[in-house]
């Protein structure tokens, strides 16, 4: 019943020194991911893309505001936006009930990237946790 809930969909590989995703593939046909799964893969995907992104394909409101802040000082005040950014995308999904954590920190010295951390309670009460790498590019 939870995998009906959570859908299934193409598994998608994130690699952290690339840009966005690549298909995942086994020995001859692309893989699925299905279940609590797939609701850890649709929120990172939510988090990855920038809000707008979508617009041309009829979701002018999918996507994330992390990179509006990319760029600028990513200090206390900011960090504390970004986890509420976080946050509130996290909660869009119809399939989380409750966001149990956030933690956003900055890449390394250079602050041109942020990452995220979080851990969510689905609907049907299972817990789950992403860990989202956001460039400034």
């Amino acid at each position: 019943m939870a995998h009906d809930l959570f859908g299934t969909d193409l598994r998608l590989v994130f690699a952290r020194d690339s840009e966005g995703a690549d298909l995942a593939t086994g020995l001859q046909d692309l893989e699925t991911v299905e279940g609590l799964e797939n609701l850890v893969q649709a929120l990172t995907l939510r988090l990855l893309v920038d809000r707008g992104e979508l617009a041309g394909l009829a979701h002018p409101r999918y996507g994330s505001r992390i990179r509006d802040l990319i760029g600028e000082p990513l200090d206390r005040a900011n960090l504390e936006l970004l986890r509420r950014y976080v946050r509130q995308e996290l909660l869009r999904d119809p399939r989380v009930e409750e966001v149990l954590q956030v933690s956003v920190t900055p890449h390394d010295a250079r602050r041109d990237g942020v990452d995220v951390l979080a851990r969510v309670r689905a609907v049907t009460g299972q817990e789950a946790s992403l860990e989202v790498h956001v460039d400034g590019t």
